[in-house]
C-alpha cells in the first residue's frame, strides 16, 4: 500500500506538470473554459492509465504506454489549439522530450537520497517546476519563433524524440534498463538539452540582429512620419497666413460696423468667425508616441470621411518600446484605413480603437471590410501580392519580441486584430 502511494503520488505530480507544461509551450484557440477542460482530459487519461499500470505493478508495460498514448494525445488534441500542425507537433514533441528527460533524472538522482520512491517524487516536482519556470519566464519569446521556424530546428526535437522512444520500446524492464544504463542515458539527455541549448542561443543571437533591422525599419518609418507631419505643418502655416490676411479684413469690417452702431451684424460675423478657429487638439492618451500616431491617423481617416471610434488607457512609461507600440498601432490604424476606403459610399466607414494598460496592454483594432479576408493556417491574414503584408508581419514581429498573443478575427463583415503584451 505504501508503495503505491508512492507510485500515486509520482503519477500526479508528472501528469500534471505535463500538462502546465503544454499549456505553456502551445497558443489555444478557443476559450479559457474550453482549453482547461481539454487539458483536464488529457490530465485524467494520463493518471488513470498510471494508476491501472501501478496496480498491475508493471512500470514497463506504463513506459510503453505513456509513449503511446501521447502519440494518440497529439493527433486528438490538435484542432483545440491555433497553432499549425507543425507547430503543434514540434511543441508536443518538445513537452514529451521533457517528460521523459525529467523521469530519468529523477529516478537516477533518488537513488542516492534516502527514502528513493518519495525523493523521486520530489525531485521530479523541482525538474518540472524548473522546466516550466524557464520556459514561461526566459524561454517564451524565444520559443514562439523556433516553433515558428520548425522546419529548421525539428530535427533536434524529432532526433531525440526518436532515440528516447526507441530506448522505451526496446526493453522488457525498464527499471534495469534506468539503473544499468545510467551513464548512456546522462549523455543522451546532455547531448538533448545541448541541442536545444544550441537552438534558443542561436535565436537569442539572430533576434538580436533582428531587433536592429526592425529599429532600423521603424526609424525608416518614423522619418516618413515625420516628413508627412511636417507636410502638415507646412500647410498648417500656409493657412495660417490665409486666415491672418482675412483677419485684416474682418477686423476692418467690424470697425466698420461698430462705428455704424450696427452691433447685431457685428456680434454674428464674430461668433462666425470663432465657430472656424481651430478646436484644441484632442489627446487620446498620455503616452507621446502613440498618441501623436492615433492624432495623425485619425486625422487621415477624417479627412477621407472615415468615422473613429478611439479609446485609449495608455500611460506614458511602459515596459516595452512606446515607439515600436506606436509603428505596431500606425500599421493597424493604416490597414483599417485602407479597407474602409473600398467600401461603398452608402456602408458605414467606422473604425474602432481600443486600448487599455493594467500591467497587461490589451489593443483590439476593428473595421468593416469589403470581400473576402481569407485566414492561413496559423489565423493570420493571407497575404497573395507580392510587396504586401510587411506591415502585418511588423506587426506579429513586435508581439512576438514582447511575448504576446495576436488573434485575428472575420465574421460578418468585420475584421477584428487583437493584441495581448
Amino acid at each position: 500500500m505504501e508503495m503505491f502511494l508512492a507510485h500515486f503520488l509520482r503519477a500526479t505530480v508528472s501528469a500534471a506538470a505535463n500538462v502546465v507544461l503544454l499549456s505553456s509551450l502551445l497558443q489555444p484557440k478557443y476559450s479559457r473554459k474550453g482549453t482547461n477542460l481539454v487539458l483536464l482530459t488529457i490530465f485524467t487519461l494520463n493518471l488513470s492509465t498510471a494508476v491501472f499500470c501501478y496496480t498491475s505493478g508493471n512500470l514497463t508495460l506504463l513506459t510503453k504506454i505513456d509513449v503511446i498514448l501521447f502519440t494518440l494525445l497529439c493527433f486528438a488534441a490538435r484542432p483545440f489549439f491555433r497553432d499549425s500542425f507543425m507547430q503543434w507537433l514540434f511543441s508536443y514533441i518538445t513537452a514529451i522530450n521533457v517528460s521523459i528527460i525529467v523521469i530519468i533524472l529523477s529516478f537516477i538522482f533518488s537513488r542516492f537520497l534516502p527514502y528513493p520512491q518519495y525523493a523521486n517524487t520530489v525531485l521530479r516536482l523541482f525538474l518540472f517546476a524548473a522546466f516550466i519556470l524557464l520556459f514561461r519566464k526566459v524561454l517564451r519569446p524565444l520559443y514562439r519563433q523556433v516553433a515558428e521556424h520548425w522546419t529548421v530546428f525539428f530535427y533536434v526535437a524529432g532526433s531525440a524524440f526518436l532515440a528516447f522512444s526507441w530506448l522505451m520500446f526496446n526493453t522488457d524492464d525498464i527499471v534495469h534498463t534506468l539503473t544499468v544504463q545510467a551513464v548512456p542515458l546522462l549523455w543522451l539527455i546532455l547531448v538533448t538539452l545541448a541541442g536545444y541549448g544550441s537552438v534558443f542561443h542561436g535565436l537569442r543571437s539572430v533576434g538580436a540582429e533582428y531587433r536592429l533591422k526592425q529599429d532600423k525599419t521603424l526609424l525608416e518609418l518614423s522619418g516618413e512620419t515625420m516628413k508627412q507631419r511636417l507636410a502638415f505643418m507646412d500647410e498648417a502655416v500656409g493657412q495660417m497666413r490665409v486666415v491672418q490676411h482675412d483677419q485684416r479684413h474682418l477686423n476692418a469690417t467690424l470697425l466698420e460696423l461698430m462705428q455704424n452702431g450696427d452691433v447685431e451684424n457685428a456680434s454674428a460675423l464674430l461668433h462666425k468667425q470663432i465657430a472656424a478657429l481651430p478646436q484644441k487638439p484632442v489627446r487620446y492618451c498620455e503616452n507621446i508616441a502613440v498618441n501623436a500616431a492615433v492624432s495623425y491617423y485619425a486625422a487621415l481617416a477624417e479627412g477621407r470621411r472615415i468615422s473613429c471610434d478611439l479609446r485609449l488607457d495608455i500611460p506614458e512609461k511602459l515596459p516595452f518600446s512606446d515607439l515600436a507600440l506606436s509603428m505596431t498601432l500606425s500599421n493597424l490604424m493604416e490597414n483599417a484605413i485602407h479597407a474602409c476606403e473600398k467600401l461603398d459610399s452608402q456602408e458605414e466607414h467606422c473604425l474602432c480603437v481600443r486600448a487599455i494598460y493594467t500591467g497587461q496592454l490589451i489593443l483590439e483594432v476593428e473595421n468593416p471590410y469589403f470581400g473576402e479576408v481569407l485566414l492561413d493556417e496559423n489565423g493570420y491574414p493571407a497575404v497573395w501580392e507580392e510587396g504586401h503584408g510587411w506591415g502585418g508581419e511588423s506587426v506579429r514581429a513586435f508581439v512576438r519580441e514582447n511575448g504576446g498573443e495576436i488573434l485575428y478575427q472575420v465574421e460578418n463583415g468585420v475584421f477584428n486584430v487583437r493584441l495581448l503584451i
